[in-house]
């Protein structure tokens, strides 16, 4: 009767082994599956804009086959913080910069190593596979009427549809008059030759990567109508070839010293008499 009972528990001790490894290799896939995922959606929100991997060069250069470029080392460094490989005088920093039109590459939000080695396996994956597959661009034909468009968007005098702040609130263009657009962000006269024109551009407007832009535009995404308004506009405003308005600059500063002062005086007339009020029965009492 022993033996019965010494393979039933010999069995047991099999099956719970045979668990314990089911268990083992099911965490170890939903965990490489679920870092594919992360690196996917990462790739998505901060890399598509300026990158393919086998689909031709936007921004940034095509990213098929980026190891055999540089090592890998290299490569998490330059993802981690690109600002900090760039400033060291990297040559192949430099390069890479040189021939992105001096579009400096974006630190993506929330990068770390490990973020930034899951991308890499991600970009080697989709290489294995073939790549993407290279989209035949064909610049839209823009009107008169595209560009009015645009420029209304970007003044916010036309609301997106999705409720997106407009371009003015932190960007300027050489043709705006008045204060001239804010200066939080940057000059956008010749952002569309910067950004690889209507390609790059339209790629961007869609997905906007930088730190400042993700939760935003995440949120109230533009429509394709108007990415092609923008575009319109800043095509034009390429072509028009502005000049900086520094009486935008010398209003900005005017207006800000005369607003101070109408602060100061309206605070000074408010306050003049309550301050009498309180000094004048404090004179009488001393004396």
């Amino acid at each position: 009767c022993a033996l019965p009972i010494l393979k039933i528990q010999g069995l047991h001790v099999m099956n719970s082994s045979y668990k314990n490894l089911l268990i083992a290799l099911i965490i170890f896939l939903t965990a490489n599956l679920m870092a594919v995922d992360t690196a996917e959606n990462f790739y998505q929100i901060n890399c598509k804009a300026c990158h393919t991997i086998g689909g031709g060069r936007l921004i940034g250069p095509d990213l098929m086959d980026v190891e055999t470029r540089k090592d890998r080392e290299w490569l998490i460094n330059w993802i981690e913080d690109p600002a900090a490989v760039l400033a060291s005088g990297d040559a192949y920093a430099n390069k890479i910069f040189e021939e992105s039109n001096k579009v400096p590459m974006i630190k993506s939000p929330g990068i770390t190593k490990e973020i930034a080695a899951e991308l890499l396996d991600y970009i080697a994956k989709i290489t294995s596979e073939g790549g993407e597959k290279e989209v035949v661009w064909e610049a839209p034909k823009f009107t008169t009427e595209d560009i009015s468009k645009g420029r209304s968007y970007f003044s916010g005098s036309l609301k997106f549809e999705n409720d997106a702040p407009p371009c003015v609130s932190c960007h300027t263009v050489n043709s705006i008059p008045g204060l001239g657009g804010g200066r939080l962000g940057v000059n956008l006269t010749d952002v569309y030759q910067r950004l690889g024109e209507s390609r790059g551009l339209s790629i961007w407007l869609k997905a906007p990567p930088t730190a400042t832009m993700v939760p935003i535009f995440s949120k109230h995404p533009l429509n394709e109508q108007e990415i092609i308004s923008l575009m319109a506009f800043f095509k034009n405003e390429v072509e028009v070839q502005s000049r900086p308005q520094f009486a935008s600059v010398a209003n900005f500063i005017l207006y800000g010293i005369l607003g101070t002062i109408i602060f100061f005086s309206v605070f000074g007339a408010i306050w003049a008499n309550r301050f009498k009020a309180v000094r004048r029965p404090m004179v009488k009492g001393i004396r």
